[in-house]
């Protein structure tokens, strides 16, 4: 793993709450990455300028990197990339191309960040389509599953590839060494599942070591695999689903223990309890996703991110640049191309 200090793009403009909580998250993290990290804030510079001065401590590592366009999340990703050149997402991918930073995070249109992705860093050699990978919470360790909306429409070829990807991503950035992988399903049995798991589930018998066999969506909660695979409609599905249970059984739980006045007092010991609850299942505290198969970090947030999960996504990047992700993306692609090619010939 590399130690030399992270240097991460921001797009400031995009998210639903404004660049002055993108502003404070980068404060908010900067006193914990290693001296000599940047962080450069990319958006309309007067605007940026105006929110660091509103701080009553501007780190040192903190830059403005101007730019003059935005795109907002009502344009279409394709034809904002075409008519918006300087949008501060494509320049903060930029600069991952050029050299001047080693990844960049965006928490606004998420389409237009992966074309930004796309056509600036390029896919990984080996890599057909990238994928967006969320770690969530389960009943026991967390869960890396991909792809969670990046395609909409999979390929076996395809979902092989992000089984590989996950696992890079497990061992090197959340540090398991033996990661299990398993094919989200409708059942167990190899059976189950439609035209397109069954052929995924023959690729991954074949050629990832980790491959555990299907897991239905229940079983991923619970912690069964490490790395879970899926396409990206149903992991999109699953991931909004998942969402809005949280929502519910949060909101239900309040309501019910706030029905009466004296319950308030009840509640009291509970409260530490009710915290530590809450912090397992927001999203804030996972700070974002990260778009696996480009050369080079990009971590895609919610657009409902405030500044800890603007701070958190800095972590993931951080921690991401820091384990030399891209380079062993790039190396596991390789082997499994070799791999492929040699079955073929």
């Amino acid at each position: 793993m590399t130690s030399t200090p992270p240097r991460i793009a921001i797009d400031a403009m995009g998210g639903d709450r404004g660049s002055l909580e993108v502003v404070r998250g980068a404060a908010m993290a900067a006193d914990s990455l290693p001296e000599g990290s940047t962080l450069a804030l990319v958006g309309n510079q007067a605007e940026l300028e105006d929110h660091l001065r509103h701080l009553s401590r501007v780190p040192k590592c903190v830059r403005i990197e101007a730019a003059s366009q935005i795109v907002t999340m009502s344009d279409r990703p394709s034809e904002a990339i075409r008519g918006k050149p300087n949008a501060s997402v494509a320049v903060a991918a930029r600069l991952v191309r050029d050299g001047a930073a080693d990844g960049f995070i965006s928490i606004g249109n998420t389409g237009a960040a992966m074309a930004s992705a796309l056509v600036h860093l390029r896919p990984v050699p080996g890599i057909a389509r990238p994928a967006i990978a969320a770690v969530l919470p389960t009943v026991g360790r967390q869960v890396v599953m991909l792809d969670m909306g990046a395609n909409v429409d999979g390929t076996p070829q395809q979902l092989l590839e992000f089984a590989v990807m996950g696992v890079v991503y497990c061992r090197r950035v959340l540090n398991r060494p033996e990661p299990t992988v398993a094919l989200l399903s409708n059942g167990e049995e190899e059976s189950k599942g439609n035209e397109l798991t069954k052929r995924a589930h023959a690729l991954l018998r074949r050629y990832v070591p980790e491959f555990m066999g299907n897991i239905e969506a229940g079983d991923a909660f619970r912690g069964r695999a490490d790395v879970v695979v899926c396409d990206g409609f149903d992991g999109n599905v699953l991931l909004k689903g998942a969402e809005g249970v949280v929502e519910m059984v949060m909101k239900a739980f309040r309501e019910e223990l706030t029905r009466h006045p004296w319950m308030a007092l009840a509640l009291l010991p509970l409260r530490p309890a009710m915290r530590r609850l809450r912090a397992r299942l927001d999203y804030r505290e996972f700070g974002g996703a990260p778009l696996l198969g480009v050369n080079g970090v990009c971590i895609i947030g919610h657009g409902r991110s405030d500044a800890l999960a603007v701070a958190n996504a800095i972590r993931v990047a951080a921690a991401s640049v820091g384990s030399d992700l891209v380079p062993e993306l790039t190396r596991a692609a390789e082997a499994l191309r070799a791999r492929r090619a040699s079955d073929a010939a």
